[in-house]
């Protein structure tokens, strides 16, 4: 079930809905897959996990997918998502900096 949204609204998901749109255009949307993706993780908040905003996002688009060949863009996307949801947090950078930058 899609979320009810009105002029104005955001989806804190899909902020910019970009998915949406790609969605939503089936089998028309042209790709690349992989830059719709990068964009859409870019626009995301820093307080929103990428894994989890893919896996709560993955259910309203499975049926856009839905016996599509997996040569479609749309298709490559919607993998992408996946592999996005079941990926591990980044972890953060404890601040060492490399021997590169220590010997300058």
């Amino acid at each position: 079930m899609r979320p009810v949204s009105w002029p104005g609204m955001t989806d804190p998901l899909d902020p910019k809905a970009l998915l949406e749109q790609a969605f939503t255009m089936g089998e028309e949307f042209p790709g690349p897959a992989q830059d719709l993706l990068l964009s859409w993780l870019l626009s995301l908040g820093a307080d929103q996990q990428p894994a989890a905003a893919a896996a709560m996002l993955l259910p309203r688009y499975a049926s856009a997918v839905a016996g599509k060949s997996d040569a479609l863009p749309v298709v490559k996307l919607h993998r992408l998502l996946s592999e996005v949801a079941t990926s591990p947090p980044a972890t953060a950078r404890r601040g060492r900096l490399s021997g590169r930058m220590r010997r300058s």
